[in-house]
């Protein structure tokens, strides 16, 4: 009788446990509802940061996650704009910037710039959220082609988008 000879399918670590992506401005619990940002006006209802047309009574302030980065000075996120187009033409980028977050922001109040520097040929976004960076990213590409690659450090809750155009 000839022996049977099976495979068997080696799995390192434990395949149903994932990784915790770690963003430090993400509280563990829940707010009390309602809560209200005492930088921006956000009220933190039904689980989440948004816009209220009428803020209700508050029992309770604390920031934002935003404001409080904004606070520390700790993005989330980043564009850099490079290339002889972004001299040219500062101007109409930074409009499309303000008008790409403003769009955003209406819906995400989390999703915000924090600062915007200006460095010979190179404009560089702050922004307080990973998602924004890839959207005024893609604003971008889609007005002025270019060049766009984007990176994830989900180690780190970080996000850099570069945007290059001679």
């Amino acid at each position: 009788m000839k022996p049977r000879h099976t495979e068997t399918k080696v799995i390192h670590g434990n395949p149903h446990l994932r990784e915790e992506i770690h963003d430090p401005y993400h509280i563990r619990g829940k707010h009390h509802e309602p809560t209200r940002c005492s930088g921006c006006g956000a009220v933190y209802q039904k689980g989440r940061w948004q816009w209220l047309a009428e803020t209700p009574e508050v029992a309770r302030e604390a920031h934002c996650p935003a404001c409080q980065r904004i606070q520390d000075k700790y993005p989330a996120g980043e564009i850099i704009i490079s290339g002889a187009f972004a001299t040219g033409h500062a101007d109409e980028l930074m409009r499309l910037i303000r008008n790409t977050e403003e769009a955003e922001k209406r819906e995400h109040p989390l999703h915000r710039v924090m600062g915007i520097r200006h460095e010979a040929d190179v404009i560089t976004v702050s922004t307080t959220d990973i998602h924004l960076p890839r959207r005024i990213g893609h604003a971008l590409e889609n007005a002025w082609g270019g060049q766009l690659t984007t990176h994830y450090d989900e180690e780190g809750w970080f996000a850099r988008v570069t945007w290059q155009r001679e």
